[in-house]
């Protein structure tokens, strides 16, 4: 299973999201400085085998965390607007929530919020 391709599309379809943040605005890799915003990085944390028969898995644990990003600034959408919809989104993928994590950089007027997210995947 691509997880990465599985995020990125997940994210991709919203719509919602797509209105409130714009477009080409979720990557899967931090950049070096977060020049642009709003912006949405996502992470694979963690993906294993679970549920083995004839020594073979018959699913995958994954969990990924996702870095929003925001100015706190006239015309900037609200990170915590932003988290409400990629929670959303996630809920409705049948995630679950296992972190939900505020960042606060005052001086340069950024809003970096983390979610973390875990689920099971089970081929039938």
């Amino acid at each position: 299973m691509n997880l990465k391709k599985y995020y990125m599309d997940l994210l991709s379809a919203s719509l919602e999201l797509k209105e409130l943040i714009g477009e080409n605005k979720i990557v899967s890799a931090y950049p070096q400085e977060i020049k642009t915003f709003p912006l949405i990085i996502f992470e694979d944390m963690n993906s294993s085998d679970v549920a083995f028969s004839d020594n073979l898995p018959e699913g995958t644990s994954a969990q990924v965390r996702i870095h929003i990003f925001s100015k706190t600034i006239k015309n900037y959408p609200k990170a915590e607007a932003i988290a409400d919809v990629v929670r959303n989104i996630f809920r409705n993928d049948f995630w679950t929530m296992t972190s939900n994590q505020e960042t606060p950089d005052v001086e340069d007027n950024i809003k970096h919020r983390i979610l973390d997210f875990k689920r099971e995947f089970y081929s039938l």
